[in-house]
């Protein structure tokens, strides 16, 4: 009877420590739960963290692009106000050329007039 007794003991004894090394598991099972549910929320956060950097990039990409267009319709006009500035300066040149030419025939046609007028003043000078 004595060694059933030791028997029970022990088992009891096996008992009762397998039981605080439940409890202890359980708590340990707990601690990781909450840290699980803490990186979970974490991730939460940060995925929507990284849903809203994209939505800001998406914006900004938008953006640049629209930047990009604007510069390019500005390069556009540019080029086309340069090609107007050099036909215009083209025809000055023209024009200035043309009013040389014109201030040439002017004075020619001047000299010829006052040569004529020298003549007449001459030939009616004697009258």
């Amino acid at each position: 009877m004595d060694r059933v007794k030791n028997m029970m003991k022990k088992l009891l004894e096996q008992k009762d420590k397998a039981n605080v090394r439940i409890s202890e598991l359980e708590g340990q099972l707990e601690e990781i739960k909450a840290k699980l549910e803490e990186v979970e929320t974490e991730k939460k956060t940060l995925l929507d963290n990284c849903k809203t950097k994209d939505d800001e990039l998406e914006d900004i990409n938008k953006e640049n692009e629209q930047i990009m267009k604007d510069n390019a319709e500005l390069e556009f006009t540019i080029e086309n106000n340069n090609r107007s500035i050099d036909s215009n300066k083209n025809e000055l040149y023209n024009l200035e050329q043309e009013k040389i030419m014109k201030e040439g025939k002017c004075d020619e046609i001047k000299k010829q007039l006052d040569e004529l007028i020298a003549e007449c003043n001459a030939d009616f000078g004697d009258l």
